[in-house]
Formats: structure tokens, C-alpha cells, sequence
């Protein structure tokens, strides 16, 4: 089953606050390798959940929207998420650093995923659009 969601969310920002990027690799013409760092720390993880955090799957969602933005040099957003598959969870205390594997075609969509201690955590094909 392929579940298509359409978004035009969030405003609020999770770079910096939520995450932090370490590093951004060019890897091929409209490849990337983004290296972030969660804050365990975070509030989100407050209520989700307190006993064993977990990150929520829109965070990562938005995570890799706004580090698809920082390789591509502008603020984006996401207008859909397709085929998003998300196989074991993230938690910060165990998985805080995180590889981002970003392939963009020539329509503003990329193909994304996520890896922590080289395991697949998730992926996603996302269409953005200019952040306006």
C-alpha cells in the first residue's frame, strides 16, 4: 500500500534546537551525505516518550527536509512525503548520531534515508518546495 500525504507544515524550525548538523558531503552532482547530532535533551522527548525516548517520525520527517534545504542552499518545505517507510526507531539516547543520504532529481523531489550505527532507520521520498 502506498500511502500519499500532502503537507505544507511546518513553520517551526528544528535545526539547532532539535538537531545539529555536523557535517554536509557532496557526494555526486545532486547527491549529499548530511551528519547530524540529536539533543537528547529536547523537550519533544518530554512527552515522547519520558520513560524511553524516542524521536517522533515527523521530526525526522522535518529533519530531512530542513537538511535537504542546507545542501541545496535554501530554506525549502515539504508539499508531500511519499513512500515513507520507517523501520526501527530512533532513540537519542543510543542512536544520536545519524546519517542523512539525500538524492534530488531535477523536480525539487528526494529520495532520503536515514541511518544510525549503519542500520536503516528510515526512507522517504519527499517533494519540496522554495520556502517562502
Amino acid at each position: 500500500m502506498i500511502i500519499v500525504i500532502n503537507l505544507y507544515i511546518c513553520n517551526i524550525m528544528l535545526l539547532d534546537s532539535f538537531f545539529h548538523i555536523t557535517q554536509i558531503e557532496v557526494i555526486a552532482p545532486q547527491r549529499y551525505r548530511v551528519l547530524v547530532r540529536l539533543v537528547p535533551e529536547h523537550r519533544v522527548y518530554e512527552g515522547h516518550f519520558p520513560e524511553d525516548p524516542v524521536t517522533p517520525g515527523v521530526c525526522t520527517l522535518q529533519m530531512v527536509a530542513e537538511c535537504a534545504g542546507k545542501a541545496l542552499g535554501c530554506p525549502v518545505v515539504m508539499q508531500q512525503a511519499k513512500v515513507v517507510k520507517f523501520l526501527e526507531v530512533i532513540r537519542p539516547s543510543s542512536n544520536k548520531d545519524l546519517e542523512i543520504d539525500l538524492l534530488f532529481d531535477h523536480e525539487m523531489t528526494v529520495k532520503a534515508t536515514v541511518t544510525s550505527n549503519e542500520r536503516l532507520v528510515m526512507s522517504c521520498r519527499l517533494k519540496l518546495i522554495h520556502k517562502t
